[in-house]
């Protein structure tokens, strides 16, 4: 039974690999080892663009997507972050547009899906550099700006919209003259990432409302089942292009853990507020597992002296960008981020990445420490793991092609900065109720003013796609105990299945034993 078993196992996993060949399609492209973009058929306004942003040789992914993408062929492509792959696509886009028929009526021909703002609003600001001497337009559509502001820019059907897959939809429905017919390149951006903050209903929507006749081009970091289903549903005759994926670390990031025994976690704060205050002052960003955690280390090393900014989801959209960008332009040392900066993000000099708590998978900390160590340059990463968080440790080990090192931070040391944050525990404290009674003063207000206008007869425009973070929370819940059904279901069939067998081989050996 065993050996039948298991030659079941290899039959079906080499139908399914089968069908992933027959599905995808190898093209067999030029493989110069000097390829340049000045060989690529750029038209000049474009390769002028290039040489402003100083770009001298494309990477691996742009080498081999560029010339596929000019072709018009349907693209999955894997790809790590930091590897170059908003040029990748866009530069073969932007020179489909430049041939669009001139003196028509506005239309929107290409649509770009991101998974997070600032990926957004970083896809969109370098886009705006490869067009600066093209006449091409280029629209925002993502959560936290100005719904006005969006709206405006969508009526005038600009060449490209770069949009996140909610505040999409939130458009599609309530700005009567944008729609998505004439779409002919869609463009998924890390779909991966989309596919793991329950996108997967919204954008087979979006999908479905893009024109047919289009060329569509997938990038995904990670290629797991679902990105293939994805692309089973979105692409057509497609071209696999894989380059790299973010199964290892950077080759030149040195990698060091701190290790919190199990009576010691008290000590996570001391310790990061040593490593930032005495060895790691510039250029350094902090993971940590949640907004509430972000905000308060953000207060203490604040009140340390440090130049710090912090940047989660509680925070507005406006604050959340110039975070960013006075950590970009260095007017911050320390960045203190949840895992919403843990991807995708381009931010040049990072130096150090420092991880409060070990995050649940091996893959998000790849993403996190890929912060640093990019384009060549060096880098340190510093993990605090307690006793729960040693098996990731050991599969970090394991997969490392460097030696791992262990930091121990001096007992005279720590102690000095426990003293100093227990000090620093009442300022914290007053500061949190101060903040929480600011809130509710704001909360109450808004109350006020929404019981004015309904008096007055004024009400708000409800927006049919627009959710609350309860919502949001209900539907993820929702989903994630539908794919948990889903599962038990798939196993009980196969229970059921199994149980028939057995029942319908067991009358026959009951017969031959009576004879």
């Amino acid at each position: 039974m065993t050996k039948l078993k298991r030659k079941k196992r290899k039959r079906k996993k080499a139908n399914k690999i089968e069908e992933k060949e027959l599905f995808f399609e190898d093209v067999e492209m030029d493989k110069e080892d000097n390829l340049s973009f000045y060989q690529m058929n750029l038209s000049r306004p474009l390769l002028k663009s290039i040489q402003e942003m100083k770009f001298v040789h494309p990477t691996p992914i742009q080498s081999t997507t560029i010339p596929v993408a000019l072709l018009g062929r349907d693209i999955c492509g894997c790809a790590a972050t930091g590897t170059g792959k908003t040029a990748a696509y866009m530069l073969p886009t932007l020179e489909r547009l430049l041939y669009r028929p001139s003196g028509e009526t506005p239309v929107t021909r290409v649509l770009v899906l991101v998974p997070t703002r600032e990926l957004g609003v970083q896809v969109y600001q370098v886009s705006r550099q490869l067009c600066q001497f093209t006449d091409i337009q280029i629209g925002l559509a993502v959560g936290g700006l100005d719904l006005k502001a969006q709206e405006t820019v969508l009526r005038k059907n600009p060449d490209i919209v770069i949009a996140t897959p909610g505040r999409l939809i939130d458009h599609l429905k309530s700005t009567p003259t944008f729609s998505l017919e004439s779409i002919e390149v869609l463009i998924l951006d890390e779909a991966d990432r989309m596919l793991d903050e329950y996108f997967a209903e919204q954008m087979k929507e979006i999908i479905r409302q893009c024109s047919r006749q289009r060329q569509t081009m997938l990038f995904s970091a990670t290629m797991t089942d679902e990105v293939e289903n994805l692309a089973a549903v979105s692409l057509s005759k497609p071209v696999r292009l894989f380059v790299d994926s973010n199964r290892d670390v950077a080759f030149n990031l040195r990698q060091e853990f701190i290790r919190i025994r199990s009576d010691k976690e008290v000590d996570r704060e001391p310790i990061l507020a040593a490593l930032v205050c005495r060895t790691f002052r510039e250029h350094c960003m902090v993971f940590v597992q949640t907004k509430k955690q972000a905000h308060r280390v953000h207060i203490l090393l604040g009140l340390l002296g440090l130049k710090v900014a912090e940047l989660h989801g509680n925070l507005t959209q406006p604050q959340r960008l110039d975070a960013l960008e006075k950590f970009k332009t260095t007017q911050v040392d320390i960045l203190v981020a949840t895992d919403v900066a843990a991807r995708g993000l381009d931010i040049v000099g990072v130096q150090t990445v420092i991880n409060f708590v070990m995050p649940a998978t091996v893959e998000h900390y790849i993403h996190r420490v890929g912060r640093t160590a990019r384009a060549g340059r060096a880098g340190v990463s510093v993990s605090l793991a307690g006793e729960t968080e040693r098996k990731i440790v050991k599969e970090v080990i394991k997969r490392a092609k460097n030696p791992v090192k262990s930091r121990v931070v001096p007992p005279d040391i720590l102690e000095k900065y426990r003293q100093k944050l227990e000090k620093l525990e009442p300022q914290i404290e007053q500061i949190l109720r101060e903040e929480y009674e600011e809130r509710l003063l704001a909360k109450t207000e808004n109350q006020a003013n929404r019981a004015e206008k309904l008096l007055k007869g004024e009400n708000d425009k409800k927006r049919p796609w627009f959710q609350t973070n309860k919502q949001r929370k209900d539907e993820k819940e929702r989903l994630s105990l539908k794919e948990a059904k889903g599962k038990g279901e798939r196993n009980n069939k196969k229970k059921s299945t199994k149980q028939k067998r057995v029942k319908e081989m067991k009358p026959p050996k009951i017969e031959l034993i009576m004879k």
